[in-house]
């Protein structure tokens, strides 16, 4: 089986506005949906959604997202560890926090990331979006 690690804005469209997903995204997240691979989901994708449901930015905040995860076989709430918080000390050209330990989560587990965030190309891991 092969996994992905989605970052927070392609899961939050995944769940809420499907049409803005590129078409490797949305096979991505249909095979993950089907159970034909695994979609990690890092917690502080969890957080993300949470400030940004507090910003009212979306309507979907992390209860919502670990209520409909729960439901598909194909999706893994991928823990904080210690392999991640090393490897974040290797990717400072990656400024935003939350976009860096999205990015150490899909290189510690060795999967793809699906997102349409241009600047985490280059960095060792391929990203899936078109």
């Amino acid at each position: 089986m092969t996994a992905f690690v989605a970052d927070t804005h392609a899961l939050l469209w995944h769940l809420m506005e499907p049409r803005r997903l590129g078409r490797g995204a949305r096979r991505a997240f249909a095979a993950a949906d089907a159970g034909r691979t695994l979609c990690y989901v890092p917690a502080i994708v969890l957080v993300e959604a949470w400030l940004l449901h507090e910003r009212g930015r979306t309507r979907v905040g992390a209860a919502q997202v670990l209520a409909t995860l729960a439901a598909h076989p194909g999706y893994s709430l991928l823990p904080l560890d210690a392999e991640q918080v090393v490897e974040f000390g290797g990717h400072p050209a990656v400024r935003d926090p939350m976009d860096r330990l999205i990015l150490c989560a899909a290189l510690v587990t060795g999967s793809k990331l699906v997102s349409a965030d241009g600047q985490l190309g280059g960095q060792g891991v391929e990203v899936v979006w078109d």
